[in-house]
């Protein structure tokens, strides 16, 4: 059966009726500025009110995950003390060790066991790259922490398919490139990532999903029951909505 889920941001965190279709929810909130332990269990509260069927994911705050030039500091407030290059890139230290502390109480104040580990383009496929998410992962695994793995920058579908499977974790990948599907084999329905869950986000100013974007999902779906999408985007919950009643009807 076909799992639906929603990646929730600022963009699309309104208010609304009980949804419960959605069985996932990924906290983008907390790779950018996790909040403390009592505001997350605050917000968490929220979220399954919301969606209470859904189990909550947070992000790794990207202090963990990403390094200067991948463009995420600009765009948050909080930090812990330390210099700058000591953070991101799942580096091996304090600082970061520091900081995902701070993802595993969010972890805690979700109520789950997984997270999802966004990377980016700093983190390429080359050895060190592969060693440090090798490592991030094999320790979360000792905490007891399963690990979503979404890989961004030069990782090719294939490539990070395989890695994937390798470390024994769930991939998290584009269903779409600018605005046109991926698919696994030209001429095929099943979309790239067969394995994968799958991130469905629009294209251009609106980022709106067309009608032949959800085809493509459905016909996924169709081969393979069993996916899971992921919406994203601010009409993320507008786009499951409309992919909801496409696989009803």
């Amino acid at each position: 059966m076909v799992g639906l889920g929603l990646l929730l941001s600022a963009e699309n965190a309104r208010a609304g009726a009980p949804d419960t279709r959605v069985g996932l929810v990924l906290l983008e909130r907390t790779l950018l500025d996790p909040p403390r332990l009592s505001a997350m269990q605050r917000w968490s509260e929220v979220v399954r009110r919301r969606y209470p069927a859904a189990t909550l994911l947070p992000y790794v705050w990207h202090l963990v995950s990403h390094a200067r030039e991948d463009g995420l500091r600009q765009r948050s407030a909080r930090r812990p003390a330390g210099e700058e290059h000591e953070f991101g890139g799942l580096q091996n230290n304090d600082a970061v060790r520091h900081a995902w502390d701070v993802t595993r109480l969010c972890v805690q104040a979700s109520g789950g066991q997984r997270v999802v580990l966004r990377t980016g383009a700093s983190v390429t496929p080359g050895a060190l790259g592969r060693k440090r998410i090798r490592e991030f992962v094999q320790a979360r695994r000792d905490e007891g922490i399963d690990v979503v793995w979404e890989p961004e920058g030069l990782w090719e579908p294939d490539v990070a398919q395989e890695f994937a499977r390798q470390l024994d974790v769930t991939l998290l990948y584009g269903a779409f490139e600018g605005g046109r599907p991926r698919y696994e084999r030209e001429g095929d329905d099943v979309l790239v990532g067969a394995h994968a869950w799958l991130r469905a986000d629009g294209a251009g100013p609106s980022r709106r999903l067309d009608g032949a974007q959800l085809d493509a999902l459905a016909m996924h779906v169709e081969a393979l029951p069993d996916t899971t999408v992921i919406f994203a985007g601010p009409r993320a919950p507008a786009h499951l909505s409309a992919f909801s009643q496409l696989l009803g009807s």
